[in-house]
């Protein structure tokens, strides 16, 4: 059984918590990847995430049988402005230190890029020196992390400094703790060509991914996309061109119950994909 999610998000009417509660129940989902920042902006600010509001969204997700599996707090933590990192890196500690008022065992983040707006794909996020960077606020956040409890899940991609699997393999190395975790995307690592910084499709990507760090992945995002001159474009499951089948078997047989969070698929689309794979 695949244990299917979705980011609060996408699923797009939900404008309460109470809302997204029953949307998520509907599309039949069981776990959540809940990101303040995108769907309740007013409630996001370090200085207002406490206690007493992750226990309402838990005890309402609950209520409907929905876990937070990912609390989502993605941030530029290479950011090239240093007191604008700073600022961003409190805001990620903050969510570790009520992380688990929200019943979430992990918050997760993409591991920056040397632009101020992270999105464009670019060698230059490619270098040592980048990773060093990245490695640095990485290690800061993983000894906050544990210090409450909460797992640092690191979303790595081919926009990113962690970038490929040898910089993923490298980074755990380096940190080595149980409070860093990988959040593997297959999508997330694949170039404008729509092939990963390897040149490995995503199934392969993934089948290597499992032998070489399965143990860390704390959770899965499945994305579809298509590929035309201007780049990748994500979509609904199944309306693009990346073999979604074969990735789920792999992940089915290897992690058994992970969250598998589907993102860019959207309302209905969620329900679709759950009746078509949540037998796997």
């Amino acid at each position: 059984m695949i244990n299917f999610g979705a980011r609060g998000h996408d699923v797009t009417d939900a404008d309460t918590v109470e809302k997204l509660a029953v949307g998520l129940e509907r599309y039949g989902v069981h776990n959540v990847q809940l990101a303040l920042p995108r769907q309740f902006p007013d409630l996001a600010d370090a200085s207002k995430i406490n206690p007493g509001m992750g226990l309402r969204f838990r005890r309402v997700l609950g209520d409907h049988g929905v876990d937070i599996a990912v609390l989502g707090c993605y941030i530029n933590m290479t950011h090239p402005d240093p007191e604008t990192r700073e600022a961003l890196l409190r805001k990620f500690e903050a969510y570790l230190a009520n992380a688990r008022f929200f019943g979430a065992p992990v918050v997760a983040s993409e591991t920056g890029s040397v632009d101020a707006n992270p999105g464009r794909f670019t060698e230059e996020n490619f270098t040592e020196d980048m990773y060093q960077e990245s490695l640095g606020v990485i290690r800061r956040l993983v000894r906050v992390g544990e210090r409450f409890g909460t797992i640092v899940g690191v979303e790595p991609g081919a926009n990113h400094p962690i970038h490929d699997l040898a910089s993923t393999e490298r980074l755990l190395a380096d940190v080595d703790s149980p409070y860093l975790g990988i959040v593997f995307d297959p999508t997330a690592y694949t170039t404008p060509n729509g092939r990963t910084v390897e040149g490995l499709d995503q199934v392969d990507l993934t089948r290597q991914a499992l032998e070489r760090f399965g143990d860390r992945i704390v959770a899965v995002h499945i994305d579809d996309f298509t590929v035309d001159e201007a780049g990748i474009h994500r979509c609904n499951v199944d309306e693009g061109g990346m073999d979604v089948r074969g990735i789920l078997e792999l992940i089915a047989q290897a992690r058994p119950w992970i969250p598998v969070i589907l993102e860019e698929t959207k309302d209905e689309a969620i329900a679709r994909t759950v009746d078509r794979y949540g037998d796997l």
